[in-house]
């Protein structure tokens, strides 16, 4: 057998065997923090955290409560809870605690366990000059967020309030709320008195009833002090609204509101007044009115843009 015929072997070595580093891929560190991440925002949001008794498609145990038939007085405070956070919790937070320098706490309140009249004075009427809420001083102007409210929706909002965050007044009935509204609007004109009007009349007197005179001042013309706002510091004039918007533009602004408002020092503090979101408030049908009034504010003879 020649030498180029004969079989190669591998000689086995006497060395120790090695180990090298070897760096890991960036792709795979990358891909394994995202599948935990994605993992634990799932879990977040559809692991009831363990709670046996929430199952798909519901994912948190408020969720499932929301839903579940109720009855009595469980269903009046579920409502009541349900406006609250529509129509007051912005300012007053939903945890009742307030918010510095825009609107005092509820949670603690002297005013809550007033005569039902004189709670219901507050969103029906609305606020403006100082008032003293659990020892503290406010000086602020708040709108009657509830005078568009029914006296269902009123019955319940202050029923909520009455007995959450601590407080422990007794619940208001539809009845109650009925005569405080009686009591409080005595001169609020009637259904046939608004029908007789003309749509700038009408539009004048819900402009009178949701208190926007109180920061647009009584003709329109703004001048409340609105501190660190780029509006001169001041709650806006309304006389030249219609060189800004059209009917449906102003419409739609004033459903939605403006939480933010512009600041005069950007390092300066949020200005305490701003414009609710009326959208839950005021009917359609007011809204088209008091659009009609505020663009009759532009003195005669001056061009609309619409």
């Amino acid at each position: 057998m020649s030498d180029e015929a004969k079989p190669v072997f591998c000689q086995a070595s006497d060395s120790e065997p090695t180990a090298s580093h070897l760096t890991v891929p960036v792709w795979i560190l990358l891909l394994t923090f995202m599948l935990l991440f994605l993992g634990a925002v799932y879990f977040d949001r559809h692991s009831g955290w363990f709670d046996k008794q929430v199952y798909a498609p519901y994912t948190s145990a408020n969720q499932l409560a929301a839903y579940q038939p109720q009855s009595g007085a469980a269903s009046l405070l579920a409502h009541g809870r349900t406006v609250y956070e529509t129509a007051c919790g912005v300012c007053h937070g939903n945890d009742g605690l307030g918010k510095p320098g825009q609107a005092p706490p509820l949670a603690g309140s002297e005013w809550v366990t007033k005569d039902v009249t004189s709670l219901a004075r507050i969103p029906l009427a609305g606020l403006n000059g100082p008032i003293r809420v659990a020892g503290q001083e406010w000086n602020l102007a708040m709108a009657p967020m509830g005078a568009g409210l029914s006296d269902a929706d009123l019955a319940a909002v202050l029923t909520y309030v009455r007995g959450s965050w601590g407080n422990k007044s007794s619940a208001v009935s539809v009845d109650e709320m009925k005569a405080a509204r009686a009591a409080i609007s005595g001169n609020a004109p009637s259904e046939a008195d608004l029908a007789k009007m003309t749509p700038m009349e009408r539009g004048h007197t819900v402009f009178r009833k949701y208190g926007c005179f109180q920061c647009h001042g009584p003709d329109a013309k703004g001048g409340v002090a609105n501190p660190n706002a780029k509006t001169a510091e001041q709650v806006p004039s309304l006389v030249y609204v219609a060189d800004g918007y059209t009917k449906d533009e102003l419409i739609a602004f004033i459903k939605r509101g403006e939480r933010e408002i512009p600041k005069l020092n950007p390092a300066g503090p949020e200005p305490p007044h701003f414009m609710p979101k009326w959208g839950p408030v005021i009917k359609d049908a007011e809204l088209d009115d008091l659009t009609t009034y505020l663009f009759s504010l532009k003195p005669k003879g001056e061009k609309l843009d619409f």
